[in-house]
């Protein structure tokens, strides 16, 4: 069962990358993470979150958001309360939104399946 049954619009997501770049200073990007995951969690869109693996294999942060409208004000909130040597691009993997029928099981019934030759 979705977890965001009950919502009237999908909710939009940020992934956060939770370990340092090849290339990024270790210390300044766990100071950035946590930054950005106590922003979220005062704002009233916030709506939780949970681990995952990106593509690079490198951990996030899934963080959910009631709406476009919160994403935005965290990510500019947040953008400004980084540590100088290190951007949003170097801590963001991905953010979008959610649609339910990417959370959704797909179903096939027998009944619908067209017999071909």
């Amino acid at each position: 069962m979705s977890t965001y049954a009950d919502l009237d619009k999908p909710p939009f997501y940020t992934a956060i990358y939770m370990d340092a770049g090849p290339d990024d200073d270790a210390g300044l990007h766990s100071e950035a993470t946590a930054t950005l995951i106590s922003a979220a969690m005062i704002l009233t869109g916030f709506m939780g979150f949970r681990d995952d693996m990106a593509a690079e294999s490198r951990a996030v942060k899934i963080v959910f958001w009631k709406n476009y409208a919160t994403m935005k004000a965290w990510e500019k909130t947040a953008g400004d309360l980084l540590p100088n040597n290190i951007s949003m691009d170097e801590c963001i993997a991905s953010s979008g939104c959610l649609w339910r029928w990417l959370d959704q099981e797909p179903t096939l019934e027998k009944e619908s399946i067209t017999r071909v030759a």
